[in-house]
């Protein structure tokens, strides 16, 4: 399927979305295959990658995608006043549309003369499967519109692609959303998440891998995994932490962490290393996986979170949040140093909050505390409160429900994580006492 882009100033650029397994792609980006220019250099961007021509103007600049069941032409559109808009005023051009299978595709060009120099600037909107994401590239010379053009009709929207799980076996089959701060890649059968700048926000690397038959249990495929990335690495020793519990629409998973080494030469080099796994389809198992340096890399910060609440493995059909409703049911609570806040949520999606603070300056105490009430409703992971007290804002968290394994001990927590404030913040309640 082929979709010529044509303007009254601008020569024809050729854009493709074609599903074409057989074909063979030099890089990927997200659920999107290409083959860019050769010579172009490719850079990692805040929000997507680029690749810039040594020479002249050329750029193509890839967007990372976002939720959207929008027209195709509503997220031409979006793209266009968020990308280009702001250095080339007036409205965006009537993009053609084009549609093949799940995707549909508009795309348009305008030319501008920018000190002399004639641009070509398009924008392309490849949305389906429940995602959008942006292509923009600008290319001013007969060679460089050349190959732009051949580079648009190299892409190829890919159900094997990350961000687009396949149904088949030995594919990547789950949707997620790439954590602010990372890049996504594609390395054979793997997706690797790569941090822009290795720092305290963004300390591990994590990565998909693709699925494949269950062992018959969880922890078993959690385990097996873990050395699969790291080849040539061994386990350290026998201690390690571990998670376990069921997701917001209800699948269930198994996350394994410990410490990983290897001889370097004449020094020993040591790792964190984590995999998570959960169900797929047809009897098959996913493995989610990270590693970093011992000390820095917790594999369940920030970055985590975010990758594991927008997991949606292919194949399952969610339940509503019916297990996660019925295992909030109780009295959860954070005992802090100078105090403790209790959450007790009951049938009927009622809850009850309590928060009590003591501070002492010299031989004086002063106590401080607070209640309330109210209702709550769950979304898949999202946890809404509303308070029956009026002047008290909705609140809304990430919530999740696990059984942490530590220092030998099994212990049951929930999890509330608060993007509203900055930074985000993730709070851990236990429960104190069974339903």
């Amino acid at each position: 399927m082929r979709t010529r882009i044509n303007h009254c100033l601008v020569p024809a650029l050729v854009f493709a979305i074609v599903l074409m397994p057989g074909r063979v792609y030099a890089d990927t980006f997200e659920f999107l295959a290409y083959t860019p220019p050769a010579g172009w250099k490719k850079e990692a961007a805040s929000d997507g990658t680029l690749y810039k021509r040594p020479t002249g103007i050329g750029l193509i600049y890839f967007y990372s995608s976002y939720p959207s069941t929008a027209p195709a032409a509503d997220e031409f559109a979006k793209v266009w006043r968020a990308k280009v808009e702001p250095t080339l005023p007036g409205a965006p051009p009537t993009p053609q549309i084009q549609r093949d299978g799940d995707y549909a595709v508009a795309a348009g060009a305008r030319q501008v003369n920018a000190q002399g120099t004639l641009t070509t600037i398009t924008v392309a909107a490849i949305v389906g499967r429940g995602r959008a994401v942006g292509v923009l590239t600008m290319a001013a010379g007969d060679d460089a519109i050349r190959e732009v053009t051949t580079f648009l009709d190299s892409i190829d929207a890919t159900p094997d692609g990350p961000g687009v799980g396949s149904m088949t076996a030995g594919a990547i089959e789950v949707d997620f959303d790439v954590p602010a701060g990372y890049v996504s890649q594609r390395d054979g059968g793997t997706v690797v998440l790569k941090p822009l700048s290795l720092d305290r926000n963004t300390p591990c690397i994590y990565g998909i891998s693709s699925s494949r038959p269950s062992k018959g249990s969880l922890e078993t495929d959690a385990r097996a995994a873990m050395l699969e990335i790291l080849p040539g690495w061994q386990i350290k020793s026998d201690h390690y932490s571990a998670m376990r519990g069921t997701s917001g629409d209800g699948w269930p998973y198994y996350w394994f962490r410990t410490d990983v080494q290897q001889m370097a030469g004449a020094q020993m080099q040591y790792l964190t290393a984590m995999t998570m796994a959960f169900p797929g389809a047809r009897g098959q198992v996913n493995i989610v996986w990270g590693f970093g340096s011992t000390g820095n890399c917790m594999l369940d910060d920030m970055p985590f979170m975010r990758l594991f609440f927008s997991l949606r493995p292919r194949g399952w059909t969610t339940d509503g949040g019916k297990a996660f409703a019925q295992q909030l049911q109780g009295t959860w609570r954070n005992s802090e140093y100078s105090g403790m806040a209790q959450y007790r949520f009951l049938p009927k999606s009622r809850y009850e909050y309590g928060r009590g603070t003591s501070t002492t300056f010299g031989v004086r105490e002063t106590r401080t505390g607070s209640v309330g009430d109210g209702g709550f409703t769950i979304g898949g992971s999202q946890l809404t409160l509303t308070p029956d007290a009026r002047g008290r804002g909705t609140r809304k968290f990430f919530a999740r429900i696990y059984d942490e394994f530590s220092n030998g001990v099994w212990r049951q927590r929930l999890a509330l994580l608060d993007e509203s404030v900055t930074p985000p913040i993730e709070v851990r309640y236990m429960r104190a006492e069974s339903n």
